[in-house]
């Protein structure tokens, strides 16, 4: 659900929660708020105006950042892949353009006449086919076990989900930024677009399959959005 805020789409979740949680995302101030089950419509929307102010600062603030600072890839940072942190590092070569990852490392080689922009492209896509692999094998461990079946599954840049299903169509979607994170955050968030194949709402029968499928599922989604240091 969608709630509009002045002109800003605020994204509304039910959630099996005790209390609203609000989560205003960069780089375009997304604003996501998780409501318990029984909140009302009106009662969503009130608590939202009364946070009105704080909310449309903090957006516009990550807004303006995003638009002013633009980080590159830079040789010697850190990166991290799949949970684990590396080093990051360009050569510059004759040879063909590729990464190559070791224990400690990821070394992007290219040629002279590289951009900057074709360097990230390069990674993005190295990047995703390291997902593309991981995803096969859960998908046909997961489907038999829910008993649902995929038509698509791919695999794009998402600024404010980390998942995404069509059950119309029986097509998924998964955050390309998922790369970054423990393989089990990866894994729950197939089985929560999965569960969404036999309940499409965030709603209580929701929330008992997952725990059905998944018992701890609620660990992995603080993990996940980093409320958790395991």
């Amino acid at each position: 659900m969608i709630i509009d805020l002045e002109g800003l789409g605020v994204e509304v979740i039910k959630k099996n929660v005790k209390h609203l949680n609000l989560r205003i995302y960069p780089p375009d101030g997304a604003i996501k708020v998780s409501v318990p089950l029984h909140y009302t419509e009106r009662m969503i929307y009130s608590l939202l105006h009364e946070k009105k102010d704080w909310l449309l600062h903090h957006s516009k603030r990550l807004r303006v950042q995003s638009s002013s600072t633009h980080t590159p890839l830079t040789d010697g940072q850190q990166f991290r892949l799949l949970g684990k942190n590396y080093r990051l590092h360009f050569k510059r070569h004759e040879g063909p353009n590729h990464c190559y990852m070791d224990d400690a490392q990821i070394t992007v080689y290219t040629s002279n006449n590289y951009s900057e922009a074709q360097r990230l492209k390069l990674v993005q896509n190295w990047l995703k086919k390291k997902l593309e692999t991981l995803i096969p094998p859960l998908l046909e461990h997961w489907q038999k076990i829910i008993n649902v079946q995929v038509t698509y599954w791919g695999i794009r840049a998402m600024k404010t989900r980390w998942g995404s299903c069509n059950t119309r169509s029986a097509r998924i979607w998964f955050n390309l930024s998922l790369v970054h994170k423990e393989p089990i955050c990866l894994e729950y968030v197939l089985v929560h677009e999965l569960v969404h194949l036999l309940e499409p709402s965030h709603n209580k029968r929701f929330y008992q399959l997952m725990t059905q499928f998944m018992p701890k599922w609620r660990e992995y989604d603080d993990l996940l959005e980093g409320r958790s240091s395991c």
